[in-house]
């Protein structure tokens, strides 16, 4: 008997050896993966306030169930009592158990975000209930991104997706500051995949994101886009954008953009409005382009105030080519080719300039790069090499033919005339808040680009001319008394897709835009406002459907700062409310 048991504990001994070295390692691994349980510990996103602290986009704590399909042995029965609490149907739980089940997953969310009691009654019962079909099932909360004004600044914003990461706008630029790193809970858990205790020397703690200060003012913001909204529905047209600046520090007060888009809801919004069109679509700019190259005309010494250009009475010929004006003019001054918006006058002084001035001209006010925004997707715009320009470019020019540039581009260059010539970067990224509290990488200087002219030139241009425009030109509709706008007009048809040749342009279809600024004694403010295809019968000028959207933005800038108009005895009108805006600073 004694030889036999010895003989039996050698056996067994020879097999925990066996055991040990042959297979130890892999069961080892085996046994954890029972015993022991880990949990991502989700870092908290930053928030995105407004350049007055107010939020625009937050982060929630919400519950989320997840299985563990080892655990759970009737995936069908399982999925069907998960869904009875939850409100979900029960297939696509039943999927996603089967799914992991044949990949070997320990870990699968089952519902994202669902409703707290439900899942406060999902524990409940699983506590009460020892049939095992909840065995496995437990709550992980999570935060949930909430963007608290719904469509307000919606494009500028983006949205992250179902993991918290940024997709588009600032949420997808500057996702790395904002996300944070998520941490790892490590425990014990039981048969049951209860957990026990804590593996303390396991656990990592998340590092909630920083937070983020744009330029952008939230009602600023508001109205802009309402005022957008309104005149794209009366106009009926396709879409519209609109974007305000501080020319003196290049940030960008809002940026709009019609149809919006509500990034709570932007998985389900279509691609085509979820697109920020302030930054990505190019666009021939017409007429709202010429005050750009007649400064420089002015600055290169081509022309000077006062002096009077014959306009050919609306019809200009040169080689196969002619020209027209919308009215017959005979002789206009300088500052009436601008405010007027003479077609001929422009390609005179472009035959002037000649093809290498327009150039310096074009690319000096930044046209044909990226103004570098801290938003993905800019678009360059179109400016051909130099050497691909001809003598049409020479008389196309002048008048915002051949190029095509974005609605950001060009509050951008206006900014730089009422910036004194100085092109700068344009800000929507003020700052960024640690976890302490601390404002860090705060952006407080501007920072120049280019002097795009001199400062005699630029308040030349904004004070002889652009100022003209709005008093007796073609942007009367922009002015607001008591507040000295200026600004320029621009009606340009639509390229077709094609390109170019004879006929390139779409049969009426046009962008109708306006530039402004105010006041032009000190600039405080710049706006540009772009109407897609608006329905030609009701009307499509930039004077008529752009120049007044710009006034009633520069109306209500000027009340919601608390501005009130400057005296000017030949100015009598008051300044009328702005009607159904919210102008409350908080």
């Amino acid at each position: 008997m004694f030889a036999f048991l010895l003989l039996a504990m050698l056996a067994l001994a020879g097999r925990l050896t066996y055991i040990q070295l042959k297979k130890g390692e892999q069961l080892g691994i085996r046994a954890d993966s029972q015993q022991q349980g880990y949990q991502r510990q989700v870092a908290v996103r930053g928030t995105i306030y407004d350049r007055r602290g107010r939020i625009l986009a937050g982060t929630h704590i919400v519950p989320s169930v997840y299985g563990d399909p080892v655990m759970i042995y009737d995936n069908m029965a399982t999925a069907e009592s998960v869904s009875a609490i939850i409100s979900e149907p029960p297939r696509p739980i039943f999927e996603k158990l089967e799914q992991a089940a044949a990949k070997k997953s320990r870990f699968v969310f089952l519902a994202r975000g669902v409703d707290v009691e439900a899942a406060d009654s999902l524990m409940t019962i699983r506590r009460k209930r020892g049939n095992g079909l909840f065995d496995g099932i437990g709550i992980q909360y999570e935060p949930k991104r909430t963007y608290t004004t719904g469509t307000v600044a919606g494009h500028v914003l983006g949205a992250v997706n179902i993991d918290g990461e940024g997709i588009e706008g600032i949420e997808l630029y500057y996702d790395k500051v904002l996300r944070g790193k998520d941490g790892r809970e490590a425990f014990i858990r039981d048969a049951a995949g209860r957990k026990i205790w804590l593996i303390k020397d396991q656990c990592r703690p998340p590092v909630d994101g920083k937070h983020i200060i744009l330029s952008i003012d939230r009602v600023i913001q508001q109205f802009t886009q309402r005022i957008l909204g309104q005149t794209c529905e009366y106009y009926k047209a396709e879409s519209g954008t609109a974007v305000v600046m501080d020319p003196k520090t290049g940030d960008i007060l809002a940026m709009a953009v019609w149809p919006e888009v509500d990034p709570n809801a932007f998985g389900n919004t279509a691609a085509e409005i979820r697109r920020n069109r302030a930054i990505t679509d190019p666009f021939e700019p017409g007429s709202i382009f010429k005050p750009f190259i007649a400064a420089h005309a002015l600055q290169d010494g081509v022309t000077q105030l006062g002096e009077s250009i014959y306009c050919h009475n609306g019809a200009y010929t040169v080689g196969r080519r002619t020209l027209h004006d919308a009215h017959g003019y005979g002789y206009l001054t300088f500052q009436e080719v601008v405010s007027k918006s003479s077609n001929i006058g422009m390609a005179i002084l472009g035959q002037r300039m000649g093809n290498g001035k327009l150039y310096e001209a074009v690319r000096a006010f930044g046209f044909g790069q990226r103004s570098g925004v801290d938003l993905r997707g800019e678009a360059p715009g179109i400016v051909l090499p130099l050497k691909r320009w001809t003598d049409y470019s020479t008389m196309s020019i002048p008048m915002g033919q051949e190029i095509a540039c974005t609605s950001l581009q060009l509050a951008n260059a206006f900014a730089a005339l009422a910036n004194e010539g100085q092109l700068l970067k344009p800000r929507i990224f003020r700052g960024a808040i640690d976890e302490n509290g601390l404002l860090i990488d705060e952006r407080i200087e501007p920072e120049l680009i280019n002097q795009a002219v001199t400062p005699e030139i630029a308040r030349t241009m904004v004070l002889d001319v652009l100022r003209l425009t709005v008093t007796s030109g073609t942007g009367k509709r922009a002015d607001v008394p008591g507040y000295q706008v200026f600004g320029k007009t621009g009606t340009a048809q639509i390229a077709k897709s094609t390109g170019g040749g004879k006929g390139h342009y779409e049969e009426n279809a046009y962008v109708g835009s306006f530039l402004g600024g105010a006041p032009a004694s000190d600039p405080q403010i710049v706006v540009s406002v772009n109407i897609r295809r608006p329905n030609r019968r009701i009307g499509y000028y930039g004077g008529t459907v752009a120049a007044p959207a710009v006034k009633e933005i520069i109306r209500a800038y000027f009340e919601y700062m608390h501005i009130p108009p400057f005296e000017d005895p030949n100015e009598k009108e008051e300044v009328k409310n702005v009607g159904g805006f919210d102008t409350t600073a908080e």
